[in-house]
């Protein structure tokens, strides 16, 4: 099976351990940034791709990516908008928009 995690914050690590546990699972990682929290713990060495993915292109990624689903960890979003009135509904909408426009199964951590 081929996942794709799309954040690598606290809950992406998280499953990031769990799925190691199955060398049958073949993982993919994007984060907007290069060195996301699983980078930085040790969780994984580095991501796959570095990418900001939105409504407009996950459906472009994925088909390069060819998962059979795909994880998103809205963490990362969250936290960085949460102190803009308005962020975390914003980081939460847009995570959704991201799973609804997504042609393949989706699930928001």
């Amino acid at each position: 099976m081929r996942i794709w995690l799309i954040g690598a914050d606290q809950r992406g690590g998280d499953i990031l351990r769990q799925l190691a546990k199955n060398q049958n699972i073949d993982l993919f990682v994007t984060d907007a940034k290069e060195r996301p929290r699983a980078v930085a713990e040790g969780i994984i060495a580095a991501v796959d791709q570095v990418e900001v993915v939105t409504p407009m292109n996950v459906n472009t990624l994925a088909r390069r990516i060819r998962p059979d689903l795909i994880l998103i960890d809205s963490g990362a979003d969250q936290r960085s908008l949460g102190n803009v009135t308005g962020g975390m509904t914003f980081a939460t909408s847009l995570t959704n928009e991201i799973a609804n426009a997504s042609e393949y199964p989706c699930i928001v951590l």
